[in-house]
């Protein structure tokens, strides 16, 4: 967490609905449209002089100075349609994300507006969704309409614009009653007091009074400078069962029953729930079907443990991943992101569940519950560097971008993955040079080059000697991950098209059929001539390779199915042509 610098800081406010801009009709509260032209009547959210001096245009907002070298200047975007959180879903959380993706590089920070009821839902959503997060994301809100006499509506959105223009705290985090809460640590606790919001196992990042006290210690470094990714997989099919006492088993069957892949069991005090065979029953074939059941305490202080016998049966007999202090909000948005990341089985995701993804809680210091990553010392190094504490964030540093490169010249997608929810950036270079999809190209594994493809990998990165992942996987003859490479933007450089004939002229030779696809379906020129001024195609022919000619003739006339070239329709076509890809080498993307 550092201190914002520059004389302006540059806000997106996205205003969803909720109760913040609601007006009052005939004694019921409505959605209220134009939020910024309410707010420009307010002398706290705007400086009609300096908006006017500097030109700014109508849905831009400048608050008076924050500081006296310093102002806040805000944009506001309104949802269409405006809408109840009531009837936010995690569709729509997505989309939120997707707009702030859309417009990261043009905003220090970012504020949304959205409606209390399912506030805690969208910030822990969001913060899974975001990955790679480098700025500040603020939610806030109201329970009473910004309009009225009486409001906390005021006091939250100045300080939510505030607290994300003058600091930068790479997470989500939630806005209210002058406190700023990460937002996979909130719960709703209040339908009147504006004291709506606590966070019962966390404390606050920040605190708002004369003075701006932030705990420092606890806010969450930006790890890497990659860029923002937002996690548009996220599974649907997530539920959250309350246990109570004498709940029938037949109850529990009907929720467990497909198409749902993972639920968040809310048992008793530290863990426990029901030992009645019947119900242990179909808790155990639910995760035989492969069904992630997360168990997260209904109380909303403590973590679940497994000191006590009758929730040790419960967790060991029917495979149940302890969630520990998270709250039940997190833990379903958790649940929704970890069954969304591709490629990983069915153990993979109990281990990644069991991680602290978004410090949305706390580990125990001897974790009993979960076990390290297994099969290799490759795992196991991963698993050891997963445990270190946040004290070691320079050593973790240090190490990941070998241990990243390290999997993916492995093939360990899981360990991959792993990383990545760590926060590690999957494109920093090793002491070589090289990145993990420099390693993926060169050992021909597709599945990790589609994974940090997704994750945002330069495809144009260049190691210690100059080589790209593409003339890697072309020197390896790869060419599913050349089609990934070429499909993401990858193209050879110049000086690699010029030296592509000799090397065209050599493979002729050699009779390296394999070879020439891969050097075609790159993008070089079959045609270019050798060092000697004679094409592949001449050579192949002096040397009598008939079948080498053949070849070369084919993939010159484009009957070798497959296209050279950058896929037709520019970017928005590649992109599509990317996911389809990913889709057969990464099912579920």
């Amino acid at each position: 967490m550092s201190r914002a610098t520059g004389p302006e800081r540059r806000l997106l406010a996205i205003y969803t609905g909720g109760t913040i801009g609601m007006r009052s009709e005939h004694g019921m509260l409505l959605p209220g449209r134009g939020l910024a032209n309410v707010l420009k009547t307010l002398p706290m959210f705007h400086d009609k002089e300096y908006a006017q001096a500097r030109g700014l245009p109508g849905d831009t907002l400048v608050l008076p100075p924050a500081s006296a070298n310093q102002r806040v200047i805000y944009t506001v975007l309104e949802w269409e349609p405006l809408l109840d959180s009531s009837d936010m879903t995690i569709t729509k959380w997505v989309q939120i994300a997707q707009t702030i993706e859309t417009h990261y590089e043009q905003y220090h920070g970012f504020v949304i507006l959205h409606g209390t009821d399912t506030m805690a839902f969208a910030a822990s959503v969001l913060a899974f969704a975001l990955e790679n997060l480098q700025k500040t994301v603020i939610l806030t809100g109201s329970q009473v309409p910004i309009h009225a006499l009486w409001s906390d509506g005021r006091e939250n959105l100045l300080g939510a614009l505030l607290m994300a223009g003058q600091y930068v705290i790479p997470e989500v985090c939630l806005f209210f009653q002058n406190q700023l809460f990460r937002g996979t640590r909130v719960t709703k606790v209040d339908t009147r007091r504006f004291a709506a919001f606590c966070s019962p196992n966390l404390p606050p990042l920040a605190v708002v009074g004369a003075d701006v006290i932030i705990n420092r210690e606890l806010v969450r470094r930006a790890r890497g400078q990659g860029r923002l990714v937002v996690s548009g997989s996220m599974e649907h099919d997530v539920g959250l069962l309350r246990l109570y006492p004498g709940i029938p088993a037949t109850l529990v069957r009907a929720f467990l029953q497909p198409p749902l892949k993972g639920v968040v069991l809310e048992t008793f005090g530290s863990g426990n729930g029901p030992t009645k065979p019947d119900l242990l029953q179909e808790l155990r074939a639910a995760a035989e079907r492969g069904v992630l059941i997360l168990n997260c305490t209904h109380c909303l202080r403590g973590s679940v443990t497994s000191r006590y016998a009758a929730g040790m049966q419960t967790a060991a007999r029917a495979s149940i991943v302890s969630g520990f202090d998270m709250t039940s909000e997190a833990a379903l948005a958790k649940l929704s992101y970890v069954l969304g990341q591709p490629g990983l089985g069915v153990d993979g995701r109990k281990e990644l569940l069991a991680r602290d993804l978004r410090g949305e809680m706390t580990l125990p210091v001897v974790d009993e519950c979960q076990p390290p990553l297994r099969g290799s010392a490759l795992r196991l190094g991963v698993a050891q560097l997963l445990s270190l504490s946040q004290e070691l964030d320079a050593v973790r540093d240090a190490l990941t971008p070998s241990l990243a490169c390290a999997a993916a010249r492995a093939g360990d997608l899981e360990a991959l993955q792993a990383l990545a929810a760590l926060g590690t950036d999957l494109s920093l270079e090793d002491f070589t040079g090289q990145t993990p999809l420099h390693a993926a190209a060169r050992g021909g594994h597709a599945g990790v080059a589609a994974m940090l493809l997704q994750k945002g990998a330069n495809v144009d990165a260049r190691d210690e000697d100059g080589l790209s992942p593409l003339l890697l996987a072309i020197k390896g003859r790869h060419q599913s991950v050349i089609k990934l490479l070429r499909e993401a933007g990858a193209r050879l450089a110049p000086q690699e098209l010029e030296e592509a004939g000799t090397e065209l002229c050599r493979l002729a030779t050699k009779a390296d059929g394999d070879g020439l696809r891969a050097w075609w379906q790159a993008g070089a020129d079959l045609g270019r001539p050798g060092y000697d001024g004679r094409s592949a195609l001449l050579v192949a022919e002096a040397a009598g390779r008939l079948e080498v000619v053949t070849l070369l003739r084919r993939l010159q006339g484009g009957a070798d199915g497959l296209a050279p070239e950058g896929p037709p329709g520019g970017a928005d076509h590649a992109s599509e042509e990317l996911r389809g890809s990913f889709r057969e080498v990464l099912p579920g993307v």
